[in-house]
């Protein structure tokens, strides 16, 4: 059966998310994103297309101090999940949209980013 996306399972899967990279869990980071075979953080890059490719990015977080991470959902569209992100790392301000598409059971199958450094 088809489970349908909806604001309490986003809010929760970014709870996740945010916990996790914060905290520098990149296993847990990973099993997010266990069934994606696009990701791409910037437009300006290649998307990685499997999990080995995206825990290669991941591991750069080990050695970032993070200092805020927000998550503000935008639109829901059937398994689509729109967010407006902000992220503030070596006394570094950034912002984007994520695009989020999830499968017929609600696992993450497509996470796109566009980026910009906050102006200031």
């Amino acid at each position: 059966m088809k489970k349908k996306l909806t604001i309490k399972f986003a809010e929760e899967w970014l709870n996740k998310l945010k916990y996790h990279w914060y905290n520098k869990k990149i296993s847990e980071v990973l099993s997010l994103f266990e069934k994606t075979t696009y990701y791409q953080e910037t437009p300006f890059m290649m998307p990685y297309t499997n999990i080995n490719e995206i825990a290669k990015e991941w591991k750069y977080i080990i050695n970032e101090p993070i200092q805020e991470i927000l998550f503000k959902i935008l639109a829901i569209d059937s398994n689509v999940l729109i967010v407006e992100w902000y992220l503030k790392q070596n006394n570094e301000e950034y912002s984007g949209i994520y695009e989020i598409k999830f499968n017929e059971n609600l696992e993450c199958i497509y996470f796109k980013s566009w980026e910009m450094e906050k102006p200031n």
